[in-house]
C-alpha cells in the first residue's frame, strides 16, 4: 500500500492512499469509499472517527428500488446515534441503544453523489452520501459507539438502511459540533 499523503486539519493522524484511509491510532485501514466518517469539532480542534457499516437487507431493497426507479418501501432519511448495538444484514432499530436527541433528518441538500464537503474524505463520483449535522446544543453524550440510518419517527423495530460501529468510543459535549457522513459506493458487484 503506497501512502500518498496525510489528511490535514484533524487532531488525530489520518493517512490516505489511492484506495484507503489509514487511522494509525486504531490500527485501522478503511476502504476509501466505503465508510462512515464522524467529524467532531471541539474548541481545541477537529477529530475524525471512522466506522464500519453494513447495508441491511432492507437497505439492499431500498437501493434496488431506486435503481429501478420504483417507489421505495422505506425513505431512510433519519440518522441516529447510540451507545450500543449489533450491526448486521437482518438488523433493525431494536438491535441498538439510541442516545436521546440524536434523531436527525439528513441535511437539506443530501443525499448526493460527489459530495463537495471538504470534511468528507470518502466522497466520490459513484458514492451516495448522506449527512447528519449536529449543532452544539443538539445533544451531549459521554459514550457514542454506534449509529444507523432509518425512517422518520422510527418505531422500536424500524427498518434500517445501514447500521455501523465506530472504531472507538467518543464523546460530544455542549461545546462540540458533529458531522456524520454515510458513504455508500456503487461497486457493481
Amino acid at each position: 500500500m503506497l501512502i500518498r499523503s496525510q489528511v490535514h486539519g484533524f487532531k488525530n493522524k489520518i493517512l490516505k492512499s489511492a484506495n484507503s484511509l489509514i487511522f494509525p491510532q486504531w490500527d485501522l485501514v478503511l476502504p476509501k469509499h466505503r465508510n462512515i466518517l464522524a467529524v467532531l469539532r471541539s474548541p481545541d480542534g477537529a477529530s475524525m472517527v471512522p466506522a464500519s457499516n453494513i447495508v441491511t437487507d432492507a437497505g439492499d431493497l431500498f437501493y434496488a428500488q431506486l435503481m429501478a426507479a420504483e417507489a421505495t418501501t422505506n425513505t431512510f432519511t433519519t440518522h441516529e446515534l447510540g451507545s450500543a448495538g449489533t450491526p448486521g444484514k437482518a438488523a433493525n432499530r431494536s438491535g441498538f441503544t439510541p442516545i436521546a436527541s440524536t434523531q436527525k433528518v439528513q441535511a437539506a441538500t443530501y443525499p448526493k453523489t460527489n459530495d463537495g464537503d471538504a470534511d468528507n474524505t470518502g466522497a466520490g463520483t459513484d458514492i451516495r452520501t448522506t449527512l447528519a449535522s449536529y449543532a452544539k446544543g443538539d445533544f451531549t453524550a459521554a459514550s457514542i459507539t454506534h449509529g444507523w440510518v432509518t425512517n422518520p419517527t422510527p418505531g422500536a423495530s424500524e427498518a434500517l438502511l445501514t447500521g455501523y460501529a465506530f472504531a472507538a468510543t467518543f464523546a460530544k459535549t455542549a461545546n462540540d459540533t458533529l458531522k456524520v457522513f454515510v458513504n455508500h459506493e456503487a461497486l457493481g458487484v
